[in-house]
């Protein structure tokens, strides 16, 4: 069956790009709910939508070397040159500091492994985009993926573990709603931060169960191999106008999954041609992890040349459109034919 999980996806990474602008440009962009900005519910959308495709990559082919082969080879590949092109080729040509002084800084070479493994705790060059109003941050985009592979491991450490059952996938999403709920009224995060150390970095149980619901809401929906329903349709509407006006905070929180959910699952499907066309591009990855350095280093140039931000995003999004379409034919697509061999 066709969907438009691509374009959704596409559309998700856009609305990323709009949301930089609180930080990069100091917008005052409209909040959809209550603490939660386009960008955080763009981000729930990648998030159910992996949950909801990976596991049937798991269901077709459950064994754990093929499907850590396949996750890298979507993941990494594109990540690695994005990287690269921010600390070899961007951070070269804008810092401040001379050449040889940037390849011999310890801070380069960090900012490229660390960013390459997937971890994103390091945001910084050396020189790089130090006069910006948001200072210093190179990609800050980067930090979502390492739960996204925090997710994978689960997902197959849990099919593995109960042998597929399908129970397995609603049952995380409602211990990973729990377990939020427990760690915002806990201050889990706060406690984790006050230990230190690199761990405090890398993890946050709010960030963890809060990707992790809609991530096994779409395990879920996979599955058990729903089909869209207008239901689903208005359930989205009734859980949008309940994050609205809720004022409780989990019960917000627990309709902005379900919007998430319903919502998204009922507009990829909805129209859909019976069959996928074969020409696909998918670009959304490319614009997701290219936007945000580009978004940077056009600020720096427009605010040196004083242009103004109509022309700094519009030069911008062109860039970032032209470095995704490249990533998606020159880099992940082979990527990606290679880990199905």
């Amino acid at each position: 069956m066709g969907n438009h999980f691509d374009g959704l996806r596409l559309a998700a990474a856009l609305a990323v790009f709009v949301s930089h602008g609180v930080f990069l440009y100091r917008l005052q962009l409209p909040v959809p709910f209550p603490g939660h900005s386009l960008g955080s519910l763009a981000v729930y959308v990648f998030f159910f939508i992996s949950g909801y495709l990976v596991q049937q990559s798991w269901a077709r082919k459950p064994q754990w070397r093929a499907f850590a082969l396949k996750r890298c080879m979507r993941v990494f590949p594109g990540l690695l040159v994005a990287v690269a092109f921010s600390v070899f080729i961007l951070g070269w040509a804008v810092t401040t500091l001379p050449t040889a002084a940037y390849w011999s800084a310890p801070g380069t070479w960090m900012n490229f492994f660390n960013n390459a493994a997937g971890l994103a705790t390091v945001q910084t060059l050396p020189g790089v985009f130090e006069s910006n109003p948001f200072a210093r941050a190179v990609n800050g985009s980067l930090w979502t993926i390492r739960y996204e592979l925090f997710m994978y491991a689960l997902l197959a450490l849990l099919a593995w573990s109960t042998r597929g059952r399908r129970w397995a996938y609603p049952a995380v999403a409602l211990v990973l709603a729990v377990l939020w709920m427990a760690a915002r009224q806990g201050q889990w995060d706060v406690r984790w931060e006050a230990i230190g150390g690199w761990g405090a970095e890398v993890f946050r149980w709010a960030d963890f169960c809060a990707f992790g619901v809609p991530f096994f809401l779409g395990c879920t929906f996979a599955a058990y191999a729903l089909r869209p329903r207008g239901w689903m349709a208005g359930g989205a509407l009734l859980a949008a106008l309940c994050a609205y006006h809720a004022d409780a905070q989990a019960l917000r929180q627990v309709a902005v999954w379900s919007l998430i959910a319903c919502g998204v699952f009922y507009a990829a499907h909805v129209g859909a041609p019976e069959r996928q066309g074969r020409g696909r591009i998918d670009i959304s990855y490319g614009v997701y992890i290219y936007a945000f350095p580009v978004q940077q280093a056009m600020t720096q140039l427009c605010l040196r040349q004083g242009w103004p931000l109509a022309v700094c995003l519009g030069l911008s999004l062109l860039l970032v459109l032209v470095l995704a379409v490249a990533s998606w034919f020159w880099v992940e697509r082979p990527c990606l034919r290679y880990g199905k061999t």
